[in-house]
């Protein structure tokens, strides 16, 4: 497992603990530290690779514990009824900036190989900039007089009362399952066309089709959450993924290849949108940092193995075998969801009372 996932617990302890502002300010500093530190080893010639797997880790590590305090730092800030398009806008902007980011990346190195890593670090400069712009204190989630909580005895608590709730409970579950065998269907997809052939820059085109599918997806959300229930949306969003992945196994020709992932993502930024607003809506402030890096942690868990088994079950079962076998999971996942009462209960969000 990753330094993200392997801090993803205790850092959602801390979230709770530290003040909101300090951490995502600290964060963007430390990010422009660390991207700092290679490109001008870079520029010296004096990068290593213990160098880069330090920055690795501390990066890793201190983006497990933005994350949560950005959820945090959110529900503070926007109006509980603002939430779904605040989401949804964030997801558009990862998304956009995915798309740029591979073609600007090599435009910069052809500059100079350590550009890409200084604009990076530049990146984040701006981010601590702006971040100190913010005039909401986002104080620390601990009510007054509370003492704090044993780390483990935090992290416990947390986790505890995720699992109580019966909707976030199924949601961290089935994120899991779809995680895994949405990442093992996509390696599947790219080492199976690698093996028939398949030019590289069409290959490239399979992720470019799934960033323009979750952009639009993005842009659509807000409009799909003001109209429909939470739940409706979260049951089309499984099937729509796992129909649209699994159907990959039945063409090799590329053109549909990249179609169909695109076509599996454009509900995602809605599905995600719903569900982690629903989620910082139900959730008491003083468990926002545990409960998104609880889901987070349990998200991810499993994703490290899907490049294994990815190429396990290529080699074994061949590409058809391999997508069928992804497939079946993320039936099972949209199955999962389904047959949930608490997920299809799931309103509006703008009918969620704030805790």
């Amino acid at each position: 497992m990753s330094a993200r996932g392997l801090a993803a617990l205790p850092a959602g302890a801390l979230a709770d603990r530290w003040s909101r502002r300090k951490i995502l300010i600290g964060y963007s500093l430390l990010g422009s530290v660390l991207f700092g530190s290679v490109a001008i080893a870079g520029w010296v010639d004096h990068l290593t690779l213990p160098h880069l797997i330090v920055v690795g880790l501390l990066n890793g590590a201190g983006y497990s514990l933005f994350m949560p305090a950005e959820t945090g730092a959110l529900r503070q800030i926007v109006a509980p009824e603002d939430i779904s398009t605040a989401l949804a806008a964030a997801h558009g902007r990862q998304n956009l900036a995915n798309l740029a980011g591979a073609p600007l990346g090599g435009l910069l190195y052809s500059i100079g190989r350590v550009i890409p890593v200084a604009a990076d670090a530049i990146s984040y400069l701006l981010m601590t900039v702006l971040l100190s712009t913010i005039r909401h204190p986002l104080p620390a989630a601990k009510p007054d007089g509370e003492k704090h909580e044993r780390m483990l005895t935090a992290i416990r608590s947390g986790l505890t009362w995720l699992f109580r709730q019966p909707s976030l409970r199924t949601i961290a579950v089935v994120a899991t399952v779809l995680n895994f065998a949405a990442s093992g269907t996509i390696l599947v997809l790219i080492l199976s066309m690698q093996q028939r052939g398949v030019p590289a820059s069409v290959i490239g085109l399979l992720e470019t089709g799934m960033g323009i599918g979750g952009l639009t997806g993005a842009i659509a959300a807000p409009k799909l959450l003001a109209k429909f229930s939470t739940g409706r949306i979260t049951v089309v969003a499984g099937w729509m993924v796992a129909v649209a992945f699994s159907s990959t196994a039945w063409s090799t020709h590329p053109g549909v290849l990249i179609a169909l992932p695109a076509v599996a993502v454009f509900l995602l930024p809605a599905l995600n949108s719903g569900l982690f607003g629903y989620q910082m809506l139900i959730t008491p402030d003083n468990l926002q940092g545990r409960a998104q890096s609880a889901v987070m942690f349990l998200a991810t868990s499993t994703t490290p193995l899907a490049p294994f088994l990815g190429g396990l079950f290529l080699q074994t079962l061949g590409a058809r075998g391999a997508l069928l076998v992804f497939g079946g999971l993320l039936v099972i996942g949209a199955v999962l969801l389904t047959i949930s009462r608490s997920i299809r209960s799931i309103p509006l969000l703008a009918d969620v009372p704030a805790v």
